[in-house]
């Protein structure tokens, strides 16, 4: 529920009376807001979210902000959704287009080695590639910003909507050769190849090593966790492209950025 919604009869019609506390229009009802839908103080959240944006552990942060270990965890689990919603809008200009794979016991194996092994599993068992690796399609513009999201299969069907979503049209996008961009040209984009199999990595300015830093990051990150489970490795990817997009800002105007976020989230 939003922290600007009455709690008693979801009137959004509010003002603010003695001592931070909000009275609805509608039922009189008078109640406190939580913020992020925890009872935790302002100040308490402007803590956390420090230690948490340093990139301290759960137990670091409970011990420096003296806030119990269940409500850290609940707490920065709801930055990381906040995270997930602050994105970037439509790309244009020149963009990069790329996939990678993260889980499974395959971590030093090339992408072109598990794209044959995807050929195969496919092949020899229904649920396909998912059942050890998990894709996460990436756009990074020249600018620096990074949109990632994971991904059921690499192929057209999968990353083609999210293209023509993300990026506008007349935009340059660079990829390696995976097929799944094959057609790009034909959907209002200009389209250059990178060809890593024939030890093609820059063409002029076209080149995918934007996106394939970010990647580096991604991984470099989630194995210093020690291992994310799947089910919240969607978190953990928000995270990091929020990290990775703001990492130029100051330490205090990132804090401000997710308070002000925190303000408007709904759950």
């Amino acid at each position: 529920m939003s922290i600007k919604t009455c709690p008693r009869c979801q009137n959004r019609k509010l003002y603010r009376v003695r001592r931070g506390k909000l009275r609805c229009k509608n039922c009189l009802y008078e109640f406190k807001p939580k913020l992020g839908g925890l009872r935790l103080s302002r100040e308490k959240w402007r803590k956390i979210i420090f230690w948490f944006v340093l990139d301290q552990p759960v137990l670091v942060i409970e011990k420096q902000t003296r806030v119990s270990h269940y409500s850290v965890v609940k707490a920065t689990n709801i930055l990381r959704q906040v995270m997930a919603r602050d994105v970037p809008g439509v790309f244009s200009g020149t963009v990069e287009v790329d996939e990678t794979y993260l889980g499974g016991q395959k971590k030093n194996k090339r992408k072109s080695q598990l794209r044959r092994e995807k050929e195969i599993l496919v092949r020899e068992s229904k649920r396909g590639f998912g059942t050890t690796k998990q894709a996460v399609f990436g756009i990074l513009a020249r600018s620096g910003k990074v949109f990632a999201r994971l991904v059921e299969d690499t192929e057209a069907k999968d990353l083609i909507p999210i293209i023509e979503k993300k990026v506008k049209s007349g935009s340059k996008i660079c990829s390696d050769t995976w097929r799944a961009y094959t057609g790009l040209a034909t959907r209002g984009y200009v389209h250059r190849v990178i060809n890593h199999g024939k030890k093609e990595y820059v063409k002029g300015r076209n080149h995918i090593n934007g996106l394939e830093g970010f990647f580096g990051y991604l991984k470099r990150k989630l194995a210093s966790k020690g291992g994310v489970r799947r089910k919240y490795l969607s978190l953990f990817l928000s995270e990091y492209v929020w990290r990775y997009n703001y990492r130029q800002m100051e330490i205090n105007q990132k804090v401000n950025r997710l308070l002000k976020l925190l303000e408007n989230f709904s759950g």
